[in-house]
């Protein structure tokens, strides 16, 4: 039954008009929801943004109540339909999940910073992680804002040995001052007025104004003002010729002190408030948002990032995941670059393309639209705990090491866990054995589990064994045997002593083991080497950044294919001499050929250019300079070269080479008539992906299978994954052909290509292709006859008419591709 509420989204950026939801007709009531949080303050963000938000937009479908105390919520927990924690993980969190778990009403955690890592505050000798992992087999998921902490909280699970733990990833909303009000309204039922208060006084009229906002810092990371200091250098000669003023909205005026003594230009700071944020943004010509390098920047969200493009202000910020669907919105390159293309003489004309590309993705992020994230979470999982049947149906090993234990056996059985890979365990260790032989602290560090620990007598044994399906003990007549024993016979648990498991009684604990996985695919025959002088004949230049990805990939393929030496080299690393380079992309040329000109001396230069990036004159022109270098530019597509040849580059330099695939690996098969619309694609903002989302959703009597990666980085993925006819998988490359037989029709929506590879390797497996007209695709499809093309705008009504074409066309897609291997 779907008893999700529906939603009217009414958006337009700049600003959001904010739509409640309306409620379901056909719902009795609303749903209750309660949010544990540390406070009931508008102005913290992590409350506001990963609760407050959501409740209003939720509402009246749901109905919100806040506990900031544990207490009074255990009270309330059968009038409850759902919980959510947001941003707590102390002692009696854990309280809460267990009575929970008790009236089967399911818990969400909410983390929106890494408080699991051993630096966070309050987490002494790693005790949230403790926590965390006792709670999370029986949390109905872990909601994050960002595709980077799933992965990390998702890691910690899997390392700790915690399966099927459900992370969502759940956005923050794009913030404008009219959201803020709306939501301060509905929390606090006090109005705020809809003029924003005026900015700060500038030091200068004419001075361009370049805002930084946020957090001062914190004693666990070093995100905050001082990421600043690395930009200083470029504000400062670009003030020489654009006079600017930086202005720094935080709460810490001592740090902002200490970061722009000396610096040369205009600065001023502003006490932090959300007016005063919202006020200067609306004063503002570009905001430069900074972030530290630690491992919890790594994974925060883009929340400022959104801030700033919803005021309708240009963002100058690092590159990253967190940001990657914005990769056409924020200038890349040169800090200084940035900086001009922002606030110099060609703001007018390059401005208005990346504020509009900007816009184009805010869209997503609409407080309405990641609502309907969270309420498809929700409903699913409170009809999921209405279902789900009594009893106990655990499949965890509890290994109880208590005093008088004997050290050898211990060690024994702690060595033979070790060897199934597959076994879910626990060992449950006593302090006064710890105490007495110190020998057993070896035993706990050579497990692959984290313990739990008992002292004396341990308390609520009967809870322990809810989710076990054996516990071990030593002697069945120790004394906390005794006591395991008790309650495991009440609960119908087996006991085993050490002697049982080790020899052979832990087999029937274990799942079936998966089938081995094939090899990866080996490349050409020829394997990497130097000469004997360590030069070599060739070294294929790939960044650092790209290790591992489709760039390497191909340098190890033409490599391997050629019997001369050859290196893969990963720059800054230097390479060694040789007679010929190979660039894996031009970007990389162009700083090579800045940083490293005397490297290139007489060596032949060859430079492999796959698709524009959104470009200048001054790059263009800086690319010519750099291209002058060449032997040859590699263009994978006509349509490429073409732009290049206009552009002034010689035709002699230039040569087309299109792309190929392993026809061993990809081989023909049969088109069923009803199989899968396939997709083979890593997410970037230019595989088109909210067109893609509607495609899906105008043809609900076809299955869609998307292979690729990141592609939790697309904000709406919840939602696409939500679609009954969508699946998501990511494989090897090596087990890409199996897959692409399922596929009776290949579907590229890319906006810009250089390729793409998938093309030709769907083609080579027989499957129709419906294909954006951009890269090679014109070259390859031959409209009407081996598959379909449309325009990089069409809409997604068009892409759809041509699936289903697709499912009608005859003959031999191999045999037109069959020359590209």
């Amino acid at each position: 039954m779907d008893i999700a509420p529906t939603f009217d989204l009414t958006l337009s950026f700049e600003g959001a008009s904010v739509t409640p939801v309306s409620e379901d007709a056909g719902r009795s009531r609303p749903l209750k929801i309660g949010w544990l949080i540390k406070s009931v303050e508008v102005d913290s963000a992590s409350i506001r943004y990963r609760c407050f938000h959501f409740a209003r937009v939720l509402s009246p479908g749901f109905r919100s109540t806040y506990f900031t105390s544990t207490e009074d919520l255990l009270k309330k927990i059968g009038e409850l339909d759902a919980i959510v924690i947001v941003k707590r993980i102390d002692q009696t969190v854990v309280d809460v999940v267990a009575k929970a778990r008790l009236f089967q009403v399911p818990v969400f955690m909410d983390f929106c910073d890494d408080m699991l890592a051993p630096g966070y505050v309050k987490n002494e000798f790693g005790v949230n992680m403790l926590r965390f992992l006792g709670m999370a087999p029986f949390l109905a998921g872990v909601t994050v804002p960002s595709a980077e902490m799933a992965d990390r909280i998702q890691g910690y699970a899997c390392d700790n040995g915690v399966s099927g733990l459900k992370v969502h990833n759940i956005p923050d909303v794009a913030e404008t001052w009219d959201v803020y009000r709306e939501t301060y309204e509905f929390v606090t039922g006090w109005t705020l007025p809809e003029q924003l208060p005026p900015p700060s006084t500038s030091s200068a009229a004419d001075r361009k104004r370049i805002v930084w906002f946020g957090n001062y810092g914190a004693s666990h990371s070093n995100f905050g003002i001082y990421t600043l200091r690395p930009s200083l250098k470029s504000l400062y000669r670009v003030n020489e010729d654009v006079p600017l003023e930086l202005i720094v909205v935080s709460n810490s005026e001592p740090v902002y002190q200490a970061l722009v003594q000396g610096c040369g230009f205009p600065t001023r700071y502003v006490p932090w408030s959300a007016p005063a944020v919202y006020a200067e943004l609306a004063a503002a010509d570009a905001a430069l948002l900074t972030t530290g390098d630690d491992a919890f920047c790594e994974i925060k969200s883009s929340t400022r990032v959104l801030q700033a493009f919803a005021a309708g202000v240009p963002v100058i910020s690092g590159k990253g995941a967190a940001v990657s669907e914005f990769d056409e919105a924020i200038p890349s390159g040169k800090m200084r670059d940035a900086l001009r293309a922002c606030i110099g003489p060609q703001r007018e004309r390059v401005l208005p393309q990346r504020l509009a590309e900007a816009s184009r993705v805010l869209t997503r992020y609409a407080p309405e639209r990641i609502g309907k994230l969270w309420a498809g979470l929700l409903t699913n999982a409170i009809a999921a705990a209405k279902c789900k049947p009594g009893g106990r149906c655990g499949k965890k090993l509890l290994i109880v090491i208590e005093p008088g234990n004997n050290l050898r056996a211990v060690t024994k059985l702690v060595k033979m866990l070790r060897h199934y890979d597959e076994l879910d365990y626990e060992l449950m260790v006593s302090t006064q054995l710890l105490e007495s032989d110190s020998r057993f602290w070896n035993v706990l560090r050579s497990s692959r589990r984290i313990p739990r620990f008992f002292s004396g007598k341990p308390k609520g044994v009967r809870g322990l064994l809810v989710d076990c399906s054996a516990i071990v003990v030593e002697r069945l007549n120790a004394p906390i045997a005794q006591l395991f024993r008790h309650h495991a016979h009440q609960l119908d648990v087996p006991v085993l002593t050490n002697a049982e498991a080790v020899y052979g009684g832990l087999s029937a604990f274990v799942g079936e083991s998966p089938a081995p996985r094939p090899s990866a695919i080996r490349a050409g025959p020829f394997p990497e080497r130097l000469n004997d002088d360590g030069s070599v004949d060739w070294a294929f230049m790939v960044h650092e950044k790209s290790r591992g990805w489709i760039l390497d990939a191909i340098s190890r393929e033409i490599g391997s294919r050629q019997p001369a030496s050859w290196q893969v080299v990963y720059y800054p690393a230097a390479p060694p001499p040789t007679k010929n380079y190979f660039f894996s992309h031009h970007s990389l040329f162009e700083t090579f050929v800045a940083r490293e000109s005397e490297m290139l001396a007489d060596a032949k230069i060859f430079v492999w250019y796959t698709h524009p990036r959104i470009e200048t004159p001054e790059s263009i022109a800086r690319l010519l300079v750099a291209f002058d270098r060449a032997t040859k530019i590699i263009f994978t597509c006509e349509s490429n070269r073409q732009v290049w040849l206009d552009r002034g580059l010689p035709e002699e330099k230039t040569v087309v080479i299109l792309g190929a695939a392993d026809p061993q690996l990809f081989q023909y098969h049969a088109r069923s008539g009803s199989g899968v619309v396939g997709l083979s694609s890593a997410f970037y903002e230019r595989k088109n992906p909210d067109v893609l989302l509607e495609v899906i959703k105008r043809l609900p009597h076809r299955q869609f299978l998307l292979l690729g990666r990141n592609w939790n980085q697309y904000a709406l993925f919840e939602e696409m994954l939500s679609l009954s006819n969508f699946t998501y998988k990511t494989a090897r490359y090596s087990e890409y052909g199996k897959i692409y037989s399922d596929f009776d029709v290949f579907l590229s929506i890319s906006r810009l290509e250089g390729g793409p590879i998938p093309l030709i390797e769907a083609m080579m497996s027989n499957a129709v292709p419906v294909a954006s007209r951009t890269g090679f695709a014109p070259e390859i499809i031959r409209h009407g006859q081996n598959g379909f093309l449309f325009d990089t705008d069409a809409d997604a009504g068009t892409i759809a008419d041509l699936i289903e074409s697709a499912y009608e066309l005859t003959g031999n897609v191999r045999a037109t591709v069959d020359q590209f291997t």
